[in-house]
């Protein structure tokens, strides 16, 4: 449980950890205030050239490499004791959740993924899910944070794994403002995240 506690004493791991999770925090909190007033709305972006363009895609690239290489720098890991079968099976849940993602990358398009409004898809791997890109790299993350088994990316994947989160929550109104009654629609016949009951139906 040694591997939980964080070493701040200038090894590469504390470092990218404390920029890390300052990155983390200032995301966060941009994002839960544009939750809390729509107005000020750092995503989806205004457009590609606006102040929040500018503000949110350095902070969220960042943390989604330095979250990676928390895990890279924290090999062998430990934290938790967890079994080596475990962080094998966690390791295939990763790749296979990655692939999803790019295949769900591919379907929605570069530029819809990124914010922009070129129409509703919801057909394909989006009649499983509104939202398939960010719920695989929810379990990305979380699959990842299993794999290295360290308290530090433990931490950073919990926080990419709420970004993406509430991403989600902030795209609705932005596209059912877009889509009116055919997003509607959309909602009430596909679920946020996982269609369970489609899959096992």
């Amino acid at each position: 449980m040694n591997s939980f506690v964080l070493p701040i004493n200038g090894n590469v791991g504390g470092v990218i950890f404390i920029i890390g999770l300052f990155v983390a925090v200032v995301l966060i909190m941009l994002l839960l205030a544009t939750l809390v007033r729509p107005s000020l709305r750092i995503w989806p972006t205004p457009g590609e050239k606006s102040l929040q363009s500018y503000v949110f895609w350095p902070l969220f690239r960042g943390l989604n490499v330095l979250a990676s290489l928390s895990a890279v720098a924290a090999w062998p890991g430990g934290a938790l004791g967890l079994p080596f079968w475990l962080r094998i099976l966690a390791a295939l849940v990763l790749a296979v959740s990655v692939a999803i993602f790019v295949y769900a990358f591919r379907v929605l398009g570069r530029d819809n993924s990124y914010g922009a409004s070129g129409g509703l898809v919801t057909g394909g791997i989006y009649q499983w899910s509104r939202n398939p890109q960010n719920a695989m790299l929810i379990v990305v993350y979380g699959a990842l944070a299993l794999t290295a088994d360290s308290g530090p990316t433990y931490l950073l994947c919990g926080a990419m794994m709420l970004v993406y989160a509430l991403m989600v929550l902030l795209e609705e109104p932005w596209l059912a403002a877009r889509y009116g009654d055919d997003y509607r629609a959309y909602c009430r016949s596909v679920p946020r995240f996982f269609n369970v009951p489609r899959m096992f139906g």
